[in-house]
């Protein structure tokens, strides 16, 4: 049998779900790992999300997820690099964002690329080595047909897709804080896979945490086909409809869905939050002038985030004498509850950027 639930229960149970009533101070959202591009946003996630100083120390970054910089839990890089392996010559394709049309790639097949990269890479990483000259030195190790010309930096490299995605199986992370960019050798890192391991995991922490959802979303997510994703569904799932479309989550977290009710908070979410990776934007905000808002090309708002609801967008700026001045953009009016919940929300974010005092607009 098929459960019917509205939109507004799927954002109840994801607000709950995702850690966001503030009930611990280790998430288990955590599972999916924090993005943390523009760097910084990942520590203000947490910090939506607990009381304490969101310290990310002693957490682990790496470009995972679609080649995106992720903090993840201690020890978690080896059994990623297994599960974000390639599953098939198709999904590599995809993850390498090649054009299905392409022909010049020096013989090899995406799968080989990824090899290719990925064991040169480790090859070439002996110790801290910043992006640039990782990048000069993987370059002279594939095809020509495997670079392009960069006016930015004018010189001959690497295409930066197929470079992110080989650093994790090469057993590399990144140095949190450091500029330039820097490459380190990961906690607990092996060899580069032989093949894909657990990607169903990737896939039930998905339907957990930003479900229900659909073969098509998970692809998006992971960057690859539905087709793929299709033919690797995981086991133990509950259909649900949601307004009438057929969506899917993990069958232990259906009487959490069905008797989800409406959470009272107040949120600042910033850019790149676990609650905004959801690849079904009209569920979260079914105004498309509104995604328009929030989802930009460049340069993301975060997003406020009232009981459940996306209620508006804020950004911030450093002002002058070391204040944060933010700015929210409301898609209606909010409440004096509701604002004055948001004020305290912008201290928090203040808080956590280390600067003394904040400003608070609306519009």
């Amino acid at each position: 049998m098929t459960t019917e639930v509205s939109r507004e229960q799927v954002l109840w149970y994801r607000t709950r779900q995702q850690g966001l009533l503030r009930e611990s101070e280790h998430p288990e959202v955590l599972e999916l790992g924090l993005q943390d591009s523009p760097a910084g946003v990942a520590r203000l996630a947490l910090a939506a999300r607990t009381t304490g100083e969101a310290d990310l120390s002693g957490f682990d970054l790496a470009w995972t997820l679609r080649g995106a910089p992720y903090f993840h839990r201690p020890g978690e890089l080896a059994r990623l690099a297994a599960e974000l392996w390639p599953w098939s010559e198709a999904d590599a394709q995809a993850r390498l964002l090649w054009p299905r049309s392409r022909t010049s790639t020096g013989g090899l097949t995406p799968l080989a690329t990824y090899r290719l990269l990925a064991e040169s890479l480790r090859s070439i990483v002996v110790g801290p080595m910043t992006k640039g000259a990782a990048s000069a030195a993987l370059t002279k190790l594939v095809p020509p047909e495997q670079t392009r010309w960069c006016p930015g930096c004018k010189s001959q490299h690497v295409y930066e897709q197929p470079f992110r995605l080989a650093a994790l199986p090469a057993g590399l992370g990144i140095e949190p804080g450091e500029s330039p960019l820097t490459l380190v050798h990961a906690h607990n890192a092996k060899g580069v896979p032989e093949q894909s391991a657990g990607a169903e995991r990737l896939m039930r922490a998905y339907l957990r945490f930003l479900g229900p959802a659909t073969p098509t979303e998970v692809a998006k997510w992971l960057d690859t086909s539905a087709a793929e994703v299709r033919s690797r569904w995981p086991e133990g799932l509950a259909e649900v409809r949601v307004d009438g479309r057929k969506c899917w989550l993990p069958s232990d977290r259906l009487d959490d869905l069905v008797s989800a009710q409406p959470p009272e908070l107040v949120r600042l979410l910033p850019t790149s939050d676990p609650f905004l990776q959801a690849r079904d934007r009209a569920v979260v905000l079914p105004h498309k002038e509104q995604q328009k808002t929030l989802w930009t090309i460049l340069g993301s708002p975060g997003a406020v985030l009232v009981d459940g609801e996306v209620l508006g967008v804020w950004r911030a700026k450093l002002g002058r004498k070391d204040r944060l001045d933010v700015t929210i953009t409301q898609f209606g009016e909010l409440d004096p509850p509701a604002r004055e919940a948001a004020r305290a929300e912008a201290e928090r974010v203040a808080g956590v950027r280390g600067v003394p005092s904040v400003s608070v607009s609306f519009s």
